[in-house]
């Protein structure tokens, strides 16, 4: 196949569902994370409440993947997107109420989360399914991007409109775009990579999923890959449970400006994965991986020492480009080195990795809470770091691929 990733028929719908539900996912986000900092006036809370979306995921993210190279990818992925809608229509119910039981916004904010480990192996699954391999960092990075600018889109929107006609109204309008975006995903071919037998019990399918997982730890590359993305995802991209607090506490701005700080890192996402496509080329792409695990923690320490408004959204902006390219490495190096009847797994692997970021969250809500939030961010920035600097000493394999 020639001509560019873009011109696969079935991508393109892929691509325009996934993104839809992006805009719906980050408009769920900022309402709930602002209105529990608003509410509770608690740094460790609001940080919690994004940390409660990854918790039970931990443990179900292996079994997901395993799923995901089981059943019709897409038929999944629509099952997944209608799920969460349901949550964000009782999250918009609640938010009538001015989000009165927490105890509930918590709850539902887990239940959107075990979504989310369905979603994320099944949508890469199909990109690896729909598109030839040589177009694969191609297809991940263009996907990658989408996401990120419509997020960003939808990030700033979102405050905006929490700011001017609130909460619910968000909520539910963020329901009907998913139900939308599963209404595009249900016009993508049904795939998936492998036959089972009927008669496989849950808990056996559970077993294997672990196995598996153990299997990819052993590989040297993905093994690396897999310990990077954990610690990185625990001390790095947690810095968003802290920007509630940065925007409300640190730089003195409303909903409206938590929703441009959002923006801003979701534009450098956009910006550092396009400058990835345009270096695809580039030979080694493992020191390319780790040159950019270093850059991020860069830039989120120097992010932590503003408080200058103009400035934090440009230091964002290098931080999401980052986070972006680091995001899209990852996972295109993970696809490119386990075989192909394992690509749900491997995912469902970097899933569960990812998922442990619930522990930086909470450790870096309480860190903020005790000490500052300046220190808090500024310490993720070293760990990242140590972390680049790490993955380049212990893992030649890495280094050389």
């Amino acid at each position: 196949m020639h001509g560019p990733v873009w011109c696969i028929p079935e991508y393109r719908r892929l691509l325009l569902g996934t993104v839809v539900m992006a805009l719906a996912a980050q408009a769920e986000s900022l309402a709930v994370s602002w209105f529990v900092l608003l509410k509770t006036d608690s740094v460790f809370l609001t940080a919690a409440s994004f940390a409660i979306r990854k918790i039970p995921s931990s443990l179900i993210a292996p079994l997901a993947g395993d799923i995901s190279d089981r059943l019709p990818r897409s038929w999944l992925l629509v099952a997944t997107t209608l799920y969460k809608a349901a949550i964000a229509l009782l999250l918009g119910w609640l938010s009538l109420n001015d989000f009165e039981q927490l105890w509930a916004v918590f709850t539902l904010a887990a239940l959107s989360g075990i979504g989310q480990s369905f979603e994320v192996p099944a949508t890469q699954g199909l990109i690896t399914d729909i598109v030839p391999r040589r177009m694969m960092l191609q297809a991940v990075a263009l996907q990658g991007t989408a996401m990120r600018a419509i997020g960003a889109i939808g990030s700033l929107a979102s405050g905006l409109a929490i700011h001017s006609i609130g909460a619910p109204a968000v909520l539910f309008s963020g329901a009907g775009v998913l139900a939308i975006g599963a209404a595009i995903i249900g016009t993508v071919p049904a795939t998936r990579s492998r036959e089972v037998a009927e008669s496989q019990t849950g808990f056996a399918m559970l077993l294997e999923s672990l196995r598996g997982l153990r299997w990819l730890m052993r590989r040297p590359i993905v093994g690396s890959l897999l310990w990077a993305a954990f610690v990185v995802e625990i001390f790095g991209f947690s810095y968003n449970a802290l920007l509630p607090s940065v925007a409300h506490s640190v730089l003195n701005v409303g909903a409206d400006g938590l929703g441009e700080l959002k923006f801003a890192a979701g534009m450098g996402s956009v910006l550092g994965v396009a400058a990835l496509t345009a270096a695809s080329a580039f030979p080694r792409k493992g020191l390319l991986f780790i040159g950019i695990t270093i850059a991020y923690g860069v830039f989120l320490a120097a992010f932590a020492t503003s408080g200058i408004f103009p400035l934090s959204l440009a230091l964002i902006v290098c931080v999401g480009a980052a986070a972006g390219m680091f995001d899209t490495m990852q996972m295109t190096l993970l696809q490119q080195n386990v075989p192909d009847d394992v690509r749900g797994r491997a995912i469902g692997g970097w899933m569960f990795a990812i998922n442990f970021a619930w522990i930086g969250q909470m450790a870096l809500g309480y860190v903020a809470e005790s000490v500052g939030v300046g220190w808090a961010l500024a310490g993720a920035g070293g760990l990242v770091i140590s972390t680049g600097l790490a993955a380049f000493l212990v893992s030649p394999g890495l280094r050389r691929i």
